[in-house]
């Protein structure tokens, strides 16, 4: 059954507007059949400008430590180019690919970067690179991890005293148990996948979720310190 490495990068820290300040974490996953939560996970909470295109290239290198270790058949990466294969980007495709100008610009800034890492983690694991963004579970998968990990980042940013405001991925809802953050998808049809990370959420800390209020289909959470 196919094997497959996902990564992406989501949850926004929000002021008290709720306006996004960083987006807050990139994960990478590992999943094999039935392809419903990570069998592994790397984890990176270091907040970016949501402007920036540098994210493209954090998450190939993110995907390519996961896949060194578990040496996937496909590695997805969460740009919406209809699952075009690493070696067939370039300069050309990108200029007529139906993206927005502001997206496609930044693309092409970091293009020989992404083929430079590309091509390295093609030739260190012989697995095959899509640009696929969310047409791809996995990289949903991917996706709610980054809100799970944010939960942690949250939890650490607020035992130093200050409250923090986290916006989850659409359609996302975070359930803390003993050992584990998970977030699950609140999509009728994605009732049964699920993005986590094993971390133990300390009593004095108080999580709430609620609605965000100037996104709909988005939910936010509140960490505070008891």
């Amino acid at each position: 059954m196919l094997r497959i490495v996902a990564a992406d990068s989501g949850a926004a820290e929000l002021d008290s507007n709720f306006s996004v300040k960083s987006i807050i974490a990139t994960a990478a996953v590992y999943l094999g059949f039935p392809y419903k939560r990570p069998i592994d996970y790397i984890c990176l909470t270091k907040p970016f400008d949501p402007d920036s295109s540098e994210y493209v290239v954090r998450e190939l290198e993110l995907a390519g430590q996961l896949a060194k270790k578990h040496k996937p058949d496909q590695i997805h990466i969460d740009i919406s180019l209809g699952g075009i294969r690493l070696e067939d980007l370039n300069r050309e495709f990108l200029e007529h690919a139906k993206i927005s100008n502001r997206g496609k610009q930044q693309l092409l800034g970091v293009l020989d970067k992404i083929r430079e890492v590309g091509m390295r983690i093609k030739k260190e694991t012989g697995s095959d690179i899509l640009f696929i963004g969310k047409e791809s579970w996995a990289v949903r998968i991917a996706e709610l991890t980054t809100a799970a990990c944010a939960v942690k980042y949250g939890v650490e940013k607020a035992l130093q005293g200050e409250p923090v405001i986290i916006g989850l991925p659409r359609r996302c809802s975070i359930t803390i148990t003993r050992d584990y953050v998970i977030a699950r998808s609140l999509f009728y049809d994605e009732t049964d996948i699920v993005g986590y990370i094993r971390y133990s959420v300390p009593n004095d800390v108080i999580i709430s979720e609620f609605p965000n209020p100037l996104a709909m289909g988005f939910r936010a959470i509140k960490i505070q310190r008891m």
